[in-house]
């Protein structure tokens, strides 16, 4: 292997990286505020794709044009998530196990009932051309993907380091009673983080389904990475 490609390869992965830190962003704004492990984070992902690539499909719009419909469409499902697991006993490490892990199936089988099994793919032309970098040649579509990214975590990072909003969700995360005595309205706290992580899943799906190919089952190793990234 020629240094020029083992750069390209690292590079490439490096890419890669950046998409993935941020689908792991979703999974860990829910445990980190309920302790809870959502165990159908990769199925929601993929639900954000499909749906992403439906839009694309019947439109033709740029993918990036789909990302806040994806995310949007996905909100009432925080506020179901947001339910279910506030509803269930301690401990919620191991309760949530249980009910995620029926939820991912429930998932699974919805989106096999609707798109079939057919790998599908955004394959829109702008994404799949490649530009040259310092001599080595990287794909126009992951460049893109990596730098939404990396624009999202930034901003995430900076509302949660510089905004009310996010010191009132550190606070709820280390102990939801002293933040509650302290004058926190933890419960709107819990509800917009979740309402933020299904939003996050919905637009990280559409980027996932222009780099991978979507099937009902693919949303396994994202959980998996997921909780690796978090964890």
């Amino acid at each position: 292997m020629s240094l020029t490609t083992l750069v390209q390869a690292l590079v490439s992965g490096a890419l890669l990286g950046c998409f993935y830190t941020l689908m792991a962003l979703a999974f860990s704004l829910i445990f980190g505020v309920t302790r809870a492990l959502n165990l159908a984070h990769g199925e929601l992902v993929v639900l954000g794709g499909y749906l992403g690539y439906w839009l694309w499909a019947g439109s033709g719009l740029h993918p990036v044009f789909l990302l806040p419909v994806a995310a949007a469409a996905l909100l009432p499902l925080g506020l179901l998530w947001e339910r279910l697991i506030n509803r269930i006993p301690e401990p919620k490490e191991l309760q949530s196990l249980v009910l995620t892990f029926g939820l991912s199936l429930l998932l699974q089988n919805m989106m096999a009932a609707l798109w079939r099994g057919e790998y599908r793919l955004i394959a829109s032309p702008s994404l799949t051309e490649s530009v040259a970098l310092g001599g080595i040649r990287l794909n126009q579509g992951r460049i893109l993907v990596a730098a939404i990214s990396l624009a999202a975590v930034g901003a995430l990072h900076f509302a949660l380091t510089r905004t009310r909003w996010g010191r009132a969700v550190r606070a709820a995360s280390l102990d939801r009673e002293a933040a509650a005595l302290l004058g926190i309205n933890v419960d709107r706290a819990t509800q917009t983080t979740f309402l933020l992580a299904m939003g996050l899943a919905g637009a990280a799906g559409v980027l996932f389904a222009t780099l991978h190919y979507l099937h009902p089952a693919a949303g396994i190793d994202l959980t998996l990475l997921a909780v690796i990234l978090t964890l």
